[in-house]
């Protein structure tokens, strides 16, 4: 919530410069040089920095202008302020909210972290994602969900993965990232309205979300020996600072290394692969790209650090699956472009599935190469900002640095499969089930997720969308202590392996930087089709 500055308070203070925010109607006094994105942190506008500010995404453009200039187009990150300024800043996209119920049928007991008693009879469970946070309060007397909500994660104002949270919390932030997606969750929750009656809170995130859910600088772990400061955590309602029962207990999810942390914990106890006796996989499509690979008697984990394209970071016409995302997309024998849009509204960018479809789509047809460049078949091409891009809609593009991201993102998640498999001395046909979590996890046209490259071409039926596999598993855990029982039993036995130091993982990557791969016997259905 904003709190507006009359703009009479600006420009009051000698030797300093005014700048006035629209549409928000903020100000600040500032230095000669200071970057815009400063001011505007100086006033309380939020700018998002999806790189962290270097000014490589070009996401974080504002208009600003001199009296009565022309506005001219730059970017928050890299511009300074020399004299009195007004500048215009695109709002910031705030929650989606969504609500149901239903009954949790996969549980065969109910025994919820705390009992329900008086009026706490309500349980929070959350999936902090490095880009999206998910919220479920059940009912833990019988286990009915009474509520969802899902939204952008606040701390993505200073970049979108966990590297550049990282050095913002290095450098001081750690405080303020914390206030950012506790308030995140606070606002997920503020509609259901009954968040004193919340008595206990089971928290699912990869290992720097939640340390930075504690107030932990997670810096220690980008430098030898690369392992978290904290494993397993449990506070009280009040210290974690959520709205709801002081002396609720609030537990976190156990991250087992610096890159896998809680969401895939909760990820694999959710998809019961921990008590099987067959090999499954389990692949999370998220900014982490984490991968799974176990049965009961063993579980390899790994982190191939995949990037946020597939979630709206760091792409031209990115955003959120919500209402103007264009979700699914095809060329016509034509060449004509259809595709459908959440909600059924006018076409505003592209989520994940829908940026599967567009790469998977236009290198069948022979608009884009296997490194993702235009060929001289490609149409409807525009100049944006002098970058040439497709227009695959109204008004939403895809360049060849948006293409090159996607294939880079679907390549590292390859890449972490193939290595994990190998690494066990087994084959990609010697796994029974292969489970795809992650937030759009649902929404994947699976077939074109092979056609990239993706994931392995191997007989359909072994896939099993699981969606968002950390928010259930934490639910689970929330309401069955057999379900604690196994997070317990998983966390204890897992084996992270280190890409960043395994040779199989760097061939196979390179291997992969191709639509769908350089060896196109490992994608047989797609072999011939270009």
């Amino acid at each position: 919530m904003y709190i507006v500055v009359p703009y009479s308070s600006c420009g009051g203070t000698a030797g300093k410069f005014k700048v006035r925010f629209f549409p928000s109607g903020l100000c600040a006094d500032v230095d000669d040089g200071v970057l815009v994105s400063d001011a505007a942190r100086a006033a309380g506008v939020v700018i998002g920095l999806p790189c962290g500010g270097g000014g490589r995404c070009r996401r974080c453009v504002v208009n600003i202008s001199e009296g009565k200039g022309t506005p001219e187009r730059v970017l928050a990150c890299l511009t300074s302020i020399n004299g009195n300024v007004d500048i215009t800043v695109p709002q910031y996209d705030g929650s989606i909210i969504a609500s149901g119920a239903h009954r949790v049928t996969e549980l065969n007991d109910i025994d919820p972290l705390v009992p329900p008693e008086g009026a706490n009879i309500f349980g929070l469970a959350v999936d902090i994602g490095t880009t999206t946070v998910a919220v479920s309060v059940v009912d833990m007397r019988d286990g009915r969900e009474v509520y969802t909500a899902a939204g952008r994660n606040g701390q993505g104002i200073h970049g979108d993965d966990v590297l550049s949270r990282i050095e913002h919390a290095h450098a001081g932030g750690t405080d303020e990232l914390r206030g950012l997606i506790v308030n995140t969750v606070n606002d997920l929750i503020a509609p259901f309205g009954g968040s004193a009656g919340i008595g206990a809170a089971y928290i699912a995130g990869n290992t720097v979300m939640t340390h930075l859910f504690l107030g932990t600088d997670p810096s220690p772990i980008r430098v030898p020996p690369y392992e978290p400061v904290v494993k397993e955590a449990e506070v009280t309602g009040a210290e974690s600072g959520l709205s709801i029962a002081a002396g609720a207990r609030v537990v976190c999810m156990p991250s087992p290394a610096a890159y896998v942390g809680g969401d895939i914990t909760a990820g694999i106890v959710s998809s019961g692969m921990d008590e099987s006796d067959e090999l499954s996989l389990l692949i999370d499509v998220g900014t982490n790209g984490e991968v799974a690979l176990g049965n009961k008697e063993l579980m390899m984990v790994c982190s191939s650090s995949a990037g946020p394209a597939f979630e709206g970071g760091k792409m031209t016409s990115g955003m959120m699956a919500k209402p103007g995302a264009i979700d699914s997309f095809r060329v016509t024998d034509d060449d004509k472009f259809e595709y459908t849009v959440i909600g059924g509204t006018d076409p505003k960018g592209l989520c994940g599935s829908g940026l599967i479809d567009v790469l998977a789509q236009l290198f069948r047809v022979g608009f884009i190469d296997k490194k993702g460049r235009y060929t001289n078949r490609t149409y409807l091409l525009a100049d944006v900002g002098g970058e040439i891009v497709t227009e695959i809609a109204d008004g939403v593009y895809l360049s060849n640095d948006d293409a090159y991201n996607a294939i880079m993102t679907k390549a590292a998640i390859y890449s972490a499969t193939e290595t994990l498999v190998k690494g066990l001395g087994v084959s990609i046909s010697d796994i029974s089930k292969i489970y795809i979590a992650g937030g759009f996890g649902n929404f994947i046209n699976m077939e074109s997720a092979i056609a990239i490259g993706m994931f392995p071409d191997v007989p359909r039926d072994r896939f099993v969308y699981l969606g968002n596999a950390s928010l259930a598993g934490a639910k689970y855990a929330l309401l069955s202590s057999s379900v604690r029982r196994r997070v317990k039993n998983v966390f204890e036995r897992m084996t992270y392996v280190d890409l960043s130091s395994d040779p199989t993982f760097s061939d196979e990557y390179m291997s992969a930087l191709f639509i769908p791969h350089t060896d196109s016997s490992r994608f047989p259905t797609y072999a011939d089709k270009r």
